[in-house]
């Protein structure tokens, strides 16, 4: 795993991110981990989401369209 400073990372942030896509590349200030930089995908795989939204979220709305939906069906044909 890849571990640069803030100032490293901002001079080189293409880099970086290419590296990224590999590979977590964490991120230090102070000699300290502060951000983790990682692919989109490896971050939906470890949180489980698809498109940045989870599976419980994507079912609220889904739910509340569906309602919607059904009102609108009914008001059309009124």
């Amino acid at each position: 795993m890849t571990r640069v400073s803030a100032t490293e990372f901002k001079n080189n942030i293409g880099a970086f991110s290419d590296a990224a896509m590999n590979e977590p590349v964490i991120i230090t200030s102070h000699q300290r981990d502060r951000l983790v930089l990682m692919s989109a995908d490896e971050y939906r795989r470890l949180t489980g989401t698809h498109n940045g939204i989870s599976p419980e979220v994507e079912q609220l709305m889904e739910r509340r369209l569906e309602k919607h939906r059904n009102t609108i069906i009914e008001l059309a044909s009124r």
